[in-house]
């Protein structure tokens, strides 16, 4: 090292040179892998959509919960997907819209959502906060069984999760 002016221990543009115990000097560069968090789904019901992303979810680096939890999403993207099909819808909205998720969707039809939205309204929940729910849940990609409603929701938030990225123009 000090053939090029620099000693053990010395940080130069970045570079750390640590001591080499190899005797013939040579180098070794180390490559840094970030581990990122997994971003949380949270999956509010037992219909079979919600089962059905509860299964393929995970081999999309999806971390899965059904309960609504705050302190498991700190830091994390998280999303919830209400799925209750007719049981407690209200109240797992509610829940839903209580928590500071990255995205929420109800897995049901327009005119279901806009009655439920209605009488969110009328208990104080902000029409805002409503306008930000993706109901129906998905893409429209022309889902019928709950394995191709599953898939269109992922995919809605694979482009959620994507597009929340902050990119580098320059990269």
């Amino acid at each position: 090292m000090n053939d090029i002016g620099v000693s053990a221990g010395a940080m130069v543009e970045g570079v750390f040179y640590a001591r080499n115990g190899c005797p013939s000097r040579g180098t070794i560069d180390i490559f840094i892998e970030p581990c990122l968090p997994m971003p949380e789904l949270t999956i509010l019901g037992n219909s079979p959509v919600a089962e059905a992303l509860a299964q393929i979810a995970p081999h999309f680096h999806w971390s899965i919960s059904r309960a609504v939890d705050e302190e498991n999403a700190l830091g994390k993207m998280s999303a919830i997907v209400v799925a209750t099909q007719g049981q407690g819808d209200l109240d797992a909205l509610r829940d839903a819209l209580a928590c500071e998720a990255n995205y929420v969707a109800f897995v049901g039809s327009k005119k279901k959502f806009a009655a439920l939205s209605e009488k969110l309204s009328e208990a104080g929940v902000p029409e805002v906060t409503l306008a930000m729910v993706s109901a129906p849940a998905g893409l429209d990609i022309g889902a019928v069984t709950p394995e191709e409603i599953a898939l269109s929701i992922l995919a809605e938030l694979i482009t959620v999760r994507r597009n929340s990225v902050e990119r580098n123009p320059n990269a």
